[in-house]
């Protein structure tokens, strides 16, 4: 018997611990960490503290060739990881004219890491 998983992600996942920092639209609230996976369309980061779904924030991610990357994107699902008080977080990248380049440079650090 054949099984299909429901994929609804439109680009490609890679596990990579890439350094980020985030800003919420209030200056006083932002934060670094570190992402649990990269696409063209979104990131998981952890968090120290809790950001509810939909907010939105800006990402930056520093690639491998200390280029940083910044991209504007909302909190798509957000959830309590089991015996710690962090979070996990799925950021997904919102369209704005500098989201297009943004996205391309990230495509082209992804496909150098296959």
């Amino acid at each position: 018997m054949e099984y299909k998983i429901d994929e609804r992600r439109s680009f490609h996942r890679f596990n990579r611990a890439q350094p980020v920092r985030f800003q919420l639209k209030d200056p006083s609230q932002f934060g670094g960490s570190l992402s649990c996976d990269l696409s063209q369309g979104g990131a998981r980061i952890h968090l120290s503290d809790f950001i509810p779904v939909n907010t939105e924030l800006t990402l930056q991610i520093q690639l491998a060739d200390q280029s940083i990357v910044e991209c504007p994107c909302r909190v798509a699902w957000v959830e309590k990881n089991r015996f710690s008080d962090r979070y996990q977080a799925g950021l997904e990248f919102v369209q704005a004219d500098s989201i297009m380049d943004s996205q391309s440079k990230i495509h082209g650090f992804l496909s150098r890491q296959k």
